[in-house]
């Protein structure tokens, strides 16, 4: 039996940092997975989906010829063939993944297992992946986590899609049906709509998209109604069969009981934790479907296991799985010197324009300190904002009562990318007025920051 300073159990973005950067500080190290290596990000989440929308925001510019770029005379005709375009999405997982094939870290000297039975532990110390059994002094596990199916009559039957199954499509539906307003169902929704399929959105809350800002939030959804996507809220599925070769979902609003036909239907309600088959209590592990519980430097119940990523409340992106995974590897070889610190943890919905968050939201800014936060917002009618014709937009950043950033949030071109300066700002606690006297490149996106900071100081004044 072979014995290991930690064996990682998951291949995913948690997995694949963890196993490096362990192997690299001289850590005898093992990853097991029971799929390709690379996990969700890789093969059915961000590059994927990424990849379809920057196709379709490429596409859907070319309709904007005369009306946004002033290039009059110029017709466009013709429709994107979208198995070509499939294929593209593939080739560019392929790419990815020849970075993280299981000889690229054999190579690195780290043991890779991969068998479809899964790891299960059978006890604190050890654990077996198909028919080989690994001893380890400390363990990680990054099982991360997988789309939820709705246990709906008729959900089984007429072939809904999701993450996992949604890639590998080759002809383009007339029309789709996304179940759930979440990050998901809005980034491929527009991606779709974009290339001329008729896209609804069924939500059962009040809003798609509710867990935002509520103005981001409105200006988004107005951006949905131009796209031509249909959203129906404070929807309860009831159930689905087919009639004609389509789809047809039953869904009840108001007490009123209705029909939404559609040639596919896309199921994003959420997703769980990766946490069953694994026999956790074996190691004593404790954990709920809400995932492991974990303290604050990322240890399960059992000390010398760890848990990060997806499989670990509270959100779900890669760019989290990464950061705790490097936090992980330091606490074993530090002896647990660093807490889990979410505060300034930035997401991105990935739609045009761009959604962006970091910190405290304006809501639970209010409700942690009360009237001594300050609310500014700039209008994305920042010069090359103009230039680009991308003035859709703007960000609303929350400070407290000395100048710091608590938290800020914006809509608008290229979102995601400066939002990072906001970042730092909260995690280097930098004031207001560090960025005032900061020297920003002109014209660019990113002069939006200091805008935001020297109008703000200005207006104290």
């Amino acid at each position: 039996m072979k014995e290991y300073d930690i064996v990682v159990i998951g291949a995913g973005a948690g997995g694949l940092v963890l196993a490096t950067m362990a192997n690299r500080k001289g850590l005898k190290t093992a990853m097991i997975d029971k799929g390709k290596i690379g996990g969700d990000c890789t093969h059915y989440g961000c590059i994927p989906s990424k990849t379809l929308l920057n196709i379709a925001k490429k596409y859907n510019s070319l309709s904007l010829l005369e009306e946004k770029w002033a290039l009059k005379g110029i017709k466009v005709s013709g429709k994107p063939d979208f198995s070509v375009i499939m294929e593209k999405v593939n080739e560019n997982i392929e790419t990815i993944y020849e970075h993280t094939r299981p000889d690229v870290f054999r190579e690195k000297g780290i043991d890779v297992f991969i068998d479809k039975s899964g790891a299960e532990f059978i006890d604190e110390y050890t654990v077996k992946i198909g028919e080989k059994e690994l001893r380890f002094k400390n363990a990680v596990i990054a099982t991360g986590s997988s789309p939820r199916d709705l246990e709906i009559p008729g959900f089984k039957e007429v072939g809904v899609l999701n993450t996992l199954n949604f890639w590998s499509v080759t002809k383009q539906p007339d029309s789709i049906a996304f179940i759930g307003g979440g990050v998901i169902s809005a980034e491929i929704a527009q991606a779709m709509a974009y290339l001329g399929t008729k896209v609804t959105i069924v939500e059962k809350h009040s809003e798609i998209l509710g867990m935002i800002d509520e103005e981001v939030g409105d200006a988004i959804r107005d951006v949905f109604k131009e796209n031509g996507i249909e959203s129906i809220t404070g929807a309860e599925i009831k159930s689905f069969h087919k009639t004609d070769g389509k789809a047809v979902m039953v869904y009840e609003k108001n007490k009123e009981q209705k029909e939404l036909e559609a040639e596919k239907i896309f199921c994003a309600p959420g997703r769980q934790p990766n946490v069953k088959g694994m026999k956790l209590k074996n190691a004593g592990v404790e954990f709920s479907e809400k995932g492991i519980d974990v303290n604050e430097y990322l240890q399960t119940s059992c000390s010398h296991i760890y848990a990060c990523g997806d499989v670990v409340q509270p959100f779900k992106f890669t760019h989290k799985a990464s950061y705790q995974a490097g936090l992980i590897v330091n606490n074993i070889l530090n002896g647990n010197n660093k807490e889990n610190d979410l505060s300034a943890l930035p997401w991105v919905i990935f739609t045009e324009p761009e959604v962006a968050h970091v910190g405290l939201s304006e809501k639970d800014a209010k409700e942690k300190y009360g009237d001594s936060i300050n609310v500014f917002k700039v209008d994305a009618t920042i010069d090359r904002f103009v230039t680009d014709s991308e003035t859709k937009g703007f960000v609303k950043v929350i400070f407290d009562k000395d100048d710091y950033v608590l938290g800020a949030d914006a809509i608008g071109a290229h979102a995601g990318e400066w939002i990072q300066l906001f970042t730092l700002a909260i995690k280097h606690k930098i004031p207001a007025g560090e960025f005032k006297d900061t020297i920003f490149a002109y014209p660019t996106y990113s002069e939006i920051v200091k805008k935001a900071f020297t109008r703000y100081l200005r207006k104290k004044q």
